[in-house]
């Protein structure tokens, strides 16, 4: 403890939302076990009125100050992460659940991480993936090499189309998160952050695994969270998808390095619309995109609404493994 004022402070930000309590005591736990002395805890609490964390909160975590705050009502996970990041302070601030469980050197290693690296404008750790009972279903989280995912072509032509990235593996300087406020609603905030961090420096993936990633039925992390029916996929996902490359277009730098996602996203929405031959066509000019997304919405129009609940829970069973939302 002597030497915390040496330590860069660190802000961990932490949304909830009716939270589990036993996955929620386990987080906190974690968090209260870290190694690295200069912390402080943020909680936005985004359900004031069904849950009072203020007992629990105090409960177990005894090592380093911490703030509940509430605007007395549910802003969504966005906007929750949104407040967070305007009331941080420090150098630092690493993103958190309310379910999963870090390793005791979550903070000290991404912290050494970057310092080591000024460039650094954002950062993202290896983790693996539990279930309900804390079994791993899945040791390694990245789906490719270092190699590959620190190549700012692949981050460039990833983030916007195929985003699998999680907030809560995720860190950044104070300065940059807030540079990147206010954030979008049509996009989670750690899609946002990452794309925003590349026009602030470099985005680096590490090796260290430090923290067990909990996925469940009701979590923000289920593919295609909230949608149950084609309606809502056209709602939640097109609608969303092209709002938010208009979005970019005003606040990215680099957005013209889009243009063929927004032409499939463009050409997506169209075939929703008014699904027939013209459209249909268009939409296989840019199946290279993302393949099985483009198939599975050509098919979209002809399937069951039966039928698309079961595919939807076949889908989200496969792709959950990969983290992809």
């Amino acid at each position: 403890m002597e030497n915390m004022k040496n330590l860069p402070k660190v802000t961990i930000a932490m949304a909830v939302y009716k939270p589990n309590l036993k996955f929620f005591r386990q987080q906190l736990e974690s968090i209260n076990k870290q190694d690295y002395d200069h912390i402080n805890l943020l909680i936005w609490n985004d359900s004031p009125h069904e849950f009072h964390c203020d007992e629990i909160v105090s409960k177990y975590i005894t090592k380093f100050p911490y703030r509940i705050l509430d605007n007395g009502q549910n802003n969504g996970v966005t906007q929750a992460f949104a407040y967070l990041t305007e009331a941080a302070e420090g150098k630092y601030i690493a993103y958190c659940d309310q379910d999963d469980i870090w390793k005791e050197n979550k903070i000290s290693v991404t912290v050494a991480f970057m310092e080591g690296y000024p460039e650094c404008s954002c950062c993202h750790c290896e983790c693996q993936l539990i279930d309900d009972h804390n079994h791993v279903v899945k040791e390694h989280y990245y789906p490719a090499g270092l190699d590959i995912l620190n190549d700012i072509e692949y981050q460039k032509g990833t983030f916007l189309v195929k985003n699998w990235n999680i907030g809560c593996a995720m860190a950044m300087p104070i300065s940059i998160a807030k540079a990147a406020l206010p954030f979008p609603n049509m996009v989670f905030h750690d899609q946002w952050l990452e794309m925003f961090a590349l026009t602030k420096g470099k985005f680096f993936y590490m090796q260290d695994s430090l923290l067990q990633h909990r996925i469940h039925g009701t979590n923000n992390s289920q593919t295609l969270h909230g949608v149950k029916t084609k309606s809502d996929y056209y709602r939640l996902k097109l609608n969303k998808e092209k709002a938010l490359f208009v979005f970019l277009q005003n606040h990215l730098s680099y957005w013209k390095d889009y243009q063929k996602e927004g032409m499939w996203i463009e050409a997506r929405v169209a075939y929703a619309k008014y699904p027939g031959l013209k459209t249909f066509f268009r939409m296989c000019q840019f199946i290279k995109v993302r393949p099985g997304v483009t198939l599975f919405e050509l098919l979209m129009p002809f399937i069951p609404h039966w039928m698309f609940s079961k595919i939807l829970s076949i889908i989200r069973e496969e792709v959950r493994k990969f983290g992809i939302r």
